[in-house]
């Protein structure tokens, strides 16, 4: 299942369409549409907006399994109008927090630091796109999902040679958004190989038969190893496969074992951001 959230309606138009949703109530001021494969929340601008209503769509469509994405307009200094980015870093003018969406695989978007304003503005940033929700957005869908399930997809709307106005083509902004639809699932099929399975190579299942020999693992922990042996697998070629075989040798416990899982995923992770 998944989980879109946007500020206008015209940036819903194209994937609600796409996906066959119909309307299914709301939440204060934010409108909720469902069909069989995919929910949206049509927030209302700004971030406090934004994570009101995907606290709401959490809460009303609990669902572990669920890929959570924020999709809509952004400003760049010099990006082309049209153009696709994920953030791969995401701040805001109002707080101190730093938020890193993680990568566990290779991207098909252009990564990119993304601020969240609180008013809309002109003074465009070298390297950095600016919107008005996604930093709300992924504060709240983190109550619902873990890090790589969790991401932003911003289209650029306006630039320094075509700066935003206070009138919004939403003709244009629907057709923006629309063309991405391709983009976006092929980033839901990547995203969602991460998730636990059964072992898919020789490598990944001879690896946790060793570790639970060697380890004795709650539910829980269990669940956490199958996930990270799985993403390594997806990741990593085999000479650092062989590398990451001497975790087994190495960790003193399974609480430091799991750890250095996630650091290696994490690692590979920062290598696959564009």
């Amino acid at each position: 299942m998944l989980h879109f959230s946007t500020a206008l309606h015209c940036e819903a138009q194209g994937i609600i369409a796409h996906y066959d949703m119909k309307p299914s109530g709301g939440h204060g001021r934010a409108q909720f549409f469902e069909g069989e494969k995919a929910r949206l929340a049509i927030t209302g601008v700004g971030a406090l907006n934004s994570a009101i209503a995907t606290t709401a769509l959490g809460s009303k469509y609990p669902n572990d399994e669920t890929i959570w994405l924020n999709v809509g307009i952004c400003g760049h200094l010099d990006a082309p109008i049209g153009n696709p980015f994920i953030a791969n870093r995401i701040s805001s003018n109002t707080s101190r927090d730093t938020l890193y969406p993680q990568f566990p695989w290779k991207p098909n978007v252009k990564g990119i630091e993304l601020q969240t304003l609180s008013e809309p503005s002109t003074d465009y940033k070298t390297n950095q796109a600016f919107d008005m929700e996604g930093f709300g957005f992924y504060k709240a869908a983190l109550a619902f999902a873990s890090t790589e399930f969790i991401h932003c997809i911003k289209v650029v709307s306006d630039n320094a040679a075509q700066p935003a106005s206070s009138h919004f083509d939403k003709h244009a902004i629907a057709r923006m958004i629309e063309l991405q639809i391709p983009v976006i699932e092929t980033l839901c099929e990547s995203i969602d190989e991460l998730r636990p399975k059964e072992p898919s190579s020789n490598w990944s299942g001879s690896f946790i038969q060793k570790a639970k020999a060697q380890y004795r693992f709650t539910e829980t922990e269990t669940h956490q190893l199958n996930k990270r042996v799985t993403q390594l697998d997806a990741i990593l070629q085999q000479d650092e496969k062989t590398k990451t075989d001497l975790l087994l040798i190495e960790s003193s416990n399974k609480k430091t074992f799991l750890s250095q899982l996630q650091s290696t995923i994490s690692q590979s992770s920062a290598r696959n951001i564009c």
